[in-house]
């Protein structure tokens, strides 16, 4: 018999009631359903006490079979109010997640229940059930929608679930149930064709996604996206043999999520193994890249949002690849730290919090000779183009000595030549102006977080920081973070992953990217970025590029492989070719460039 985590049913009159079906009914038609959040917490109320009343069979599943048409619109609204709220989330979009994650666990309750009265039944009558599978198929489906949620929000799994999940994928299996078609509970929303095999594939092949290192928002949009690809998925048997090593597998009497194995001595062997064959998906999703890549060459001037989903795809190729072993221990410590979040941030606090006004430094080297030019090039070569300088044409009484900060505007254009604004620059927005507009503030707070540095390692460190001074953060993000007195220089890493706790501490894993940066400004003059305003960049580590090897750090995506792009010191023009990527995260690229002429220099020299 399958062992189930389900409520107590009992005849104590505080919890057991016998309603009718036409009085569920009505209950639900006088549900508020342009209210979203009010409609949940009604069905809640509804369905909490009838997964805990004796009901006979026939009547819950009419009951759950009213409720579960209401739940996708309903709890599609409110998820919206919170998937890609900064985290931790602020106490109403708390409760919001509080109120779906309830909701999924009672639905689940619901069908675990239906589930185990059928095999009681079955067991005592000796016959088949034709809705067994379906009620299994329905259990898996919102047990998995509860993993997902938990992913999102970098939460910790719910105790058991795997160990359900497992049990119920063996239990169609042996019975062979597995492969047949059944009702969906959204047909748009999940595989094709809707058996308890592709629930099972979807919800481990992102669960083997190593979940905690993706980005906000993508495990979602990987869900989404294994609506095609989970069915490419092979599950291999493999019994209680040792499992080789580099293969992904599950042990199915285990209450464990799928894993890799391992280089260990000691081989894994599983009490009921099956083995995850993924080739295909790979396959899939490197042909999505040469896609992307090749739509990228092809529209190079207004594809933003494609290099953002091919960089993307990137991640998600290694996330299912051959994981590479630890290389070093880590080291438990405890070190205070200051910390904070984001490329925006970074650079303000390692340029000492200078404003933002490149432009001005850029036309003060040009008045003052600092750029290596010809002197009779001065006039053919302008790096302000009057086109692309919307600051110096603001009512036509705009100087840069004024002090007025005006926001600034990217332009790209298509392959027919007309002006166009890219709506995702939005996100890269630089000036302060543009900055409070997006974020809906009077004034753009840099603030900075204490937190704990509590282990080390060769290639990064473990950080843990209070709920009550928790920064927003993601995996993913840019961190910068310094040590002793905070009299030290703002080391740089990225998060590569985070989990929050039950008490709203957010633990991270840090992988250093630069022990010191310098704060630049970079604008695209050739390639893919062209017309698009200076954006805040790093130099990490900080050193002399024209004397000394280093990387370049921008706005994910802005810029590509190809572009040559002026980098801004300050005191000095330089022109940077960027030769490889090194990463991209959804919130800024990381790249290996060279030093080279500038464009109309480099064109004149050819023509010789």
């Amino acid at each position: 018999m399958i062992k189930l985590s389900i409520p107590e049913r009992n005849n104590n009159p505080n919890i057991t009631i016998h309603p009718g079906v036409a009085q569920i009914r009505a209950k639900l038609d006088h549900l508020p359903l342009a209210n979203a959040r009010e409609s949940c917490i009604q069905i809640h109320a509804l369905l909490k006490p009838l997964n805990r009343a004796p009901l006979d069979l026939n009547t819950r599943s009419k009951i759950i079979g009213m409720i579960l048409p209401l739940l996708e619109d309903l709890t599609s609204s409110l998820r919206t109010t919170y998937m890609n709220a900064p985290l931790p989330l602020a106490e109403k979009l708390t409760r919001n997640a509080l109120i779906i994650n309830t909701l999924q666990t009672e639905v689940s309750y619901t069908y675990k229940i239906i589930v185990q009265d059928l095999l009681e039944d079955q067991a005592a009558t000796a016959t088949g059930y034709v809705q067994l599978p379906q009620a299994i198929y329905y259990a898996m489906s919102f047990l998995a929608r509860q993993l997902v949620d938990t992913y999102a929000l970098y939460s910790d799994e719910p105790k058991h679930i795997w160990g359900e999940l497992n049990q119920l994928y063996l239990f169609a299996e042996k019975q062979q149930l597995q492969d047949i078609e059944l009702n969906p509970t959204n047909a748009t929303d999940e595989p094709k064709p809707a058996t308890i095999t592709n629930i099972y594939r979807r919800i481990v092949l992102l669960s083997l996604a190593n979940p905690y290192h993706l980005m906000q928002g993508e495990a979602v949009k990987m869900f989404k996206r294994l609506i095609d690809w989970a069915p490419n998925c092979n599950i291999i048997p493999h019994g209680n043999k040792p499992v080789p090593e580099g293969q992904l597998f599950v042990d199915l009497k285990m209450d464990a999520p799928p894993l890799y194995a391992p280089n260990t001595a000691n081989k894994i062997r599983p009490k009921e193994g099956r083995l995850l064959e993924i080739n295909s998906i790979l396959d899939q999703l490197n042909n999505e890249i040469r896609v992307l890549a090749t739509h990228s060459n092809k529209t190079a001037r207004r594809n933003l949002a494609k290099r953002m989903e091919r960089d993307m795809y990137f991640r998600w190729s290694e996330s299912w690849g051959i994981r590479r072993e630890r290389m070093s221990h880590r080291n438990p410590t405890q070190i205070p730290a200051q910390a904070i979040c984001s490329l925006t941030l970074a650079h303000h606090f390692i340029s000492g919090g200078k404003y933002f006004k490149p432009e001005e430094s850029e036309v003060d080297v040009q008045n003052h000779g600092a750029l290596s030019l010809d002197n009779n090039s001065y006039d053919s070569l302008s790096l302000t183009p009057e086109e692309h300088a919307p600051w110096m044409q603001e009512n036509n009484a705009l100087t840069l000595n004024t002090h007025i900060e005006k926001p600034r505007q990217s332009s790209f254009e298509n392959n027919e030549g007309a002006s166009q604004k890219d709506i995702w620059v939005k996100v890269f927005a630089t000036s302060v102006h543009a900055v409070e507009e997006l974020m809906g503030q009077k004034k753009v707070e840099y603030n900075t977080y204490d937190c704990q540095i509590i282990n080390t390692n060769q290639g990064g460190y473990g950080l843990t920081c209070a709920d009550r001074i928790t920064p927003s953060a993601h995996s993913g993000e840019l961190l910068a973070t310094r040590t002793g007195q905070y009299n030290e220089g703002w080391s740089i890493g990225t998060i590569r992953w985070m989990k929050i706790s039950s008490n709203g501490n957010i633990n991270m894993g840090v992988r250093i990217i630069a022990e010191d940066a310098q704060a630049i400004a970079t604008k695209a003059v050739s390639g893919i970025g062209t017309g698009s305003e200076y954006f805040r960049a790093l130099l990490a580590p900080d050193l002399d590029p024209e004397q000394y090897p280093t990387t370049l750090i921008t706005p994910a995506a802005v810029y590509d492989i190809g572009s040559v792009i002026i980098l801004n010191l300050g005191d000095r023009i330089l022109y940077a070719k960027l030769m490889r990527q090194l990463e991209s995260t959804s919130t800024y690229s990381q790249y290996q460039f060279e030093l080279v002429k500038p464009p109309k220099e480099t064109a004149s020299d050819s023509q010789k």
